[in-house]
């Protein structure tokens, strides 16, 4: 995908309790167990702030269902609490990796949208499990 054509920035959470310490490889492994050609997030930021690389950016994303033709897919690690009850648990180090990461992918594609999972049409889940809009006012993203 050429990033003067993305039109969205979307974030997710893993749906993993805060005692998973997973990554990409991790994640890519779940997926490609479900059939698809590879991990469907684009990017995905570790507990400890680690930003590691997903599906490459040439390539469609699989993570949000009819809409990731020019959509960047970012997953921070995390989301849900003991109980698998949707969390907003994600660690100052995930917030401080994702700020810098979505402000490089920005200045890349400017009319970009920054969204949750959840904002997008006939989503029925809570992913990524805190106000992914709101984050992005707050940080001057819209």
């Amino acid at each position: 995908m050429e990033m003067k054509n993305v039109q969205f920035v979307t974030l997710h959470c893993s749906a993993t309790r805060p005692s998973m310490q997973v990554g990409a490889k991790d994640i890519r492994a779940w997926h490609k167990a479900k059939g698809w050609a590879d991990i469907g997030y684009h990017f995905v930021i570790k507990r400890d702030g680690t930003v590691e690389k997903g599906r490459p950016l040439t390539q469609t994303g699989a993570h949000v269902a009819g809409w990731n033709q020019n959509n960047i897919g970012i997953c921070l690690v995390g989301g849900i609490d003991d109980n698998f009850h949707p969390a907003n648990n994600f660690t100052r180090e995930q917030w401080r990796a994702l700020k810098p990461l979505v402000a490089s992918l920005k200045a890349k594609a400017p009319a970009a949208k920054v969204l949750g999972h959840r904002d997008f049409p006939n989503v029925h889940k809570a992913c990524p499990c805190f106000n992914a809009k709101a984050w992005a006012k707050d940080n001057g993203f819209t």
